[in-house]
């Protein structure tokens, strides 16, 4: 079932008012391949074809994109389980960077887990990724921890910085 949400300060927090004729929509299998191209754009060893693919077909996760006039800006994906979710990916288009759309995405995110019942958020960050974790700390997230050699890099392997944020 796609569903298409426009963003509402009252439904998900404080929108950028350059951004209010965004959308957010469930993605689909055949929004697939403009999500990876733009995963490859931003994170050359991001996921792949087939790792998004089974998100869509499992009730446990939900995979929005954010789109403006037609043009897909971002994206996310989370995972619930229980009282708790994960945002497994958070990915903004590279000329739409640095515009407030990842903190749209975030406020989206944070939205539908609260809409749940979540009450814990946690995710992971490579390590040099400052701009993503100063907009992390900045929404009340807290580091409780690392994941050693997590990621893939183009220098070998990188660490994580797991976060996680207390909905309630």
């Amino acid at each position: 079932m796609n569903r298409t949400l426009a963003p509402s300060k009252a439904l998900f927090g404080n929108f950028s008012e350059m951004n209010s004729n965004a959308n957010f929509q469930q993605f689909e299998e055949s929004d697939l391949q403009a999500v990876v191209a733009v995963e490859r754009r931003v994170m050359p060893f991001g996921w792949n074809l087939n790792t998004f693919r089974p998100c869509l077909y499992n009730d446990a996760y939900e995979c929005w994109k954010l789109e403006k006039d037609e043009t897909l800006i971002g994206y996310c994906v989370l995972y619930f389980i229980g009282p708790t979710a994960q945002l497994l990916n958070l990915c903004v288009d590279v000329p739409h960077q640095r515009k407030g759309y990842g903190r749209d995405i975030l406020h989206f995110a944070l939205a539908r887990c609260r809409a749940k019942g979540v009450q814990d958020l946690f995710l992971e960050v490579r390590s040099s990724n400052s701009v993503a974790q100063q907009l992390y700390h900045s929404l009340g997230f807290k580091k409780i921890g690392q994941r050693k050699d997590y990621y893939e890099s183009t220098r070998g392997r990188e660490h994580a910085e797991v976060y996680s944020l207390d909905l309630y």
